[in-house]
């Protein structure tokens, strides 16, 4: 089990997609879904990212942070993702912690990495200083399965040992109520209706 952490850009990401979930229930309540699904993982342990992020110039140093991918749509790749970071716990004895640092669509403007190198404060060109911990490497999905699943055991074990992994100061945990994307609205998020079903073709942000 692990604490999970949000800062409030956080919250504003998961009420956006609960809002579209309300209104368009038919165009994302599959999303909703998959965010709430994909955060109960984290938090129980049983999800741990699609890959590790790296370096490039021009895009960042996230050498630090893991990505997950996500479906808007079940007839399409996925076009979202959820960025997190692993560290230690905050006092001896306590659980490990994943913070969430921004849930949003992959392309476009305003895309994802823009959010998490924003929320971050990194500059796009800037190499990190402290996280050659975790090597050098460069942007991209890693490889098969077992190779990205080796790599993120690799960064877990480093970023659970470095002092230096801590939370962004507006970071706070999300409530002990409830897991998932409810629990990291607070306590106004509640679940969108379910009964419909995404059809073929949906729009997709």
């Amino acid at each position: 089990m692990y604490e999970l952490l949000r800062p409030p850009q956080v919250e504003l990401d998961l009420l956006r997609i609960q809002r579209l979930a309300e209104t368009d229930p038919a165009n994302y309540v599959y999303l909703f879904l998959k965010v709430d699904r994909e955060i109960t993982g984290l938090q129980s342990g049983e999800a741990n990212g699609y890959h590790a992020l790296g370096y490039e110039p021009g895009k960042g140093d996230l050498r630090d942070s893991v990505t997950c991918y996500i479906q808007s749509d079940p007839h399409r790749r996925p076009d979202y993702r959820l960025v997190f970071r692993e560290m230690p716990p905050e006092c001896a004895g306590g659980p490990p912690r994943r913070e969430l640092i921004a849930v949003r669509p992959r392309r476009g403007p305003g895309n994802i990495y823009e959010h998490v190198l924003a929320r971050l404060h990194r500059h796009p060109d800037d190499l990190q200083p402290g996280l050659g911990v975790f090597g050098m490497r460069r942007s991209g999905r890693g490889g098969n399965e077992l190779a990205r699943q080796a790599e993120l055991a690799a960064k877990r074990a480093i970023a659970l040992a470095f002092a230096g992994q801590v939370p962004l100061s507006t970071s706070r945990p999300i409530g002990s109520a409830g897991v998932g994307l409810r629990a990291g609205l607070g306590r106004g998020g509640h679940r969108p209706q379910t009964t419909r079903s995404p059809r073929p073709g949906s729009r997709v942000v």
